[in-house]
């Protein structure tokens, strides 16, 4: 469920001045101080003005807790290593109750030990509609000495300023980057949605929830955001190949003219992307076939006809994921 997470804590000056005769440090040298100390855990402090300071945190959940599936559960937990760090460094914690959540990443993990499937999965994740609620796809990045375009090896995104919706192959990463892959990550598909400033800013300033840790780790808040930012860009429904998807299509009780038009927008679908058939019809046409595919078990995005070693089929790595009631 939860991975990383930023936030500031409000420090009064007296408390740094404080850390710093204890400890015989600088404000700057605060994070060499507690290197090693408290895992998964990078602090730094500055300078807020009027005698306040503030705190930054960055915390990788799982490196802290020791654990890699971390849910609302684990709360208590996570707040009470939180409060043992801050009283390391000032004597007391009461600065968590004033601390500000900056940033959150949730995610969920798909083992599958097929790395032919892996690759061909992310493969079709790249066909997923262009933009979702200001959320551009984004498939590379501009290299900065050669200033040329780079395809992602092992990452398809979904980005905007205040919300990212990302899958990427997590072992395939760690290689690509000459680290080597946790325990944890070993064969996995990584599913994730990271909530940034702006939205939280603006979550709280429309009374929706406060910029809280135990706001954001209820299990229902994660699968809502999964609900809304996988799910409608990555889509529910089994892989098919053309055939096995048209045979499901025609067993079913459409009308003719839906399975015709169904099959086609399939194969539109698989011409480019899947906001290739906004070129002939409204994006409320477009919501409706998703829809109906979505009915049928099938997912807009055909398995490639041609790709080597492909099934025709793929369970939906989704499949098992807990379904968001709404309220």
């Amino acid at each position: 469920m939860i991975h990383t997470m930023k936030m500031y804590l409000p420090i009064p000056y007296q408390d740094v001045q404080e850390l710093n005769k204890r400890y015989n440090i600088k404000s700057f040298e605060l994070n060499k101080f507690i290197e090693g100390r408290f895992p998964g855990v990078t602090m730094s402090l500055s300078a807020m003005g009027k005698g306040q300071w503030k705190l930054s945190m960055f915390i990788d959940a799982i490196e802290l807790l020791n654990k890699s599936y971390i849910a609302e559960e684990d709360y208590l937990k996570m707040e009470g290593e939180i409060r043992k760090i801050l009283f390391y460094l000032f004597l007391h914690s009461s600065a968590y109750d004033d601390h500000v959540l900056q940033r959150i990443d949730y995610r969920y993990d798909v083992f599958n030990d097929n790395q032919i499937i892996r690759q061909l999965l992310l493969d079709i994740y790249k066909k997923t509609t262009r933009m979702y609620k200001c959320q551009n796809k984004i498939l590379g990045y501009i290299d900065k000495e050669t200033k040329k375009y780079k395809p992602y090896k092992t990452t398809v995104d979904h980005t905007s300023g205040s919300i990212k919706s990302t899958v990427y192959l997590k072992n395939e990463e760690r290689i690509a980057k000459g680290e080597i892959p946790k325990y944890y990550e070993k064969d996995i598909i990584r599913f994730e949605v990271q909530l940034r400033e702006d939205h939280m800013y603006y979550q709280e300033r429309n009374g929706h929830r406060s910029r809280k840790l135990w706001e954001y780790m209820k299990d229902d808040i994660y699968r809502k955001y999964f609900d809304e930012r996988i799910f409608s860009i990555f889509f529910k429904g089994d892989f098919y190949k053309i055939d096995q998807a048209r045979k499901i299509i025609y067993d079913s009780p459409l009308s003719s003219s839906y399975k015709r038009k169904l099959i086609d927008f399939l194969k539109k679908v698989s011409s480019y992307d899947v906001s290739t058939p906004l070129n002939n019809m409204s994006k409320k046409t477009l919501n409706s076939r998703l829809e109906m595919l979505q009915n049928l078990g099938i997912n807009p995005i055909l398995i490639p006809k041609n790709y080597l070693n492909a099934p025709s089929i793929i369970i939906n790595p989704l499949k098992d994921f807990p379904i968001y009631k709404y309220k």
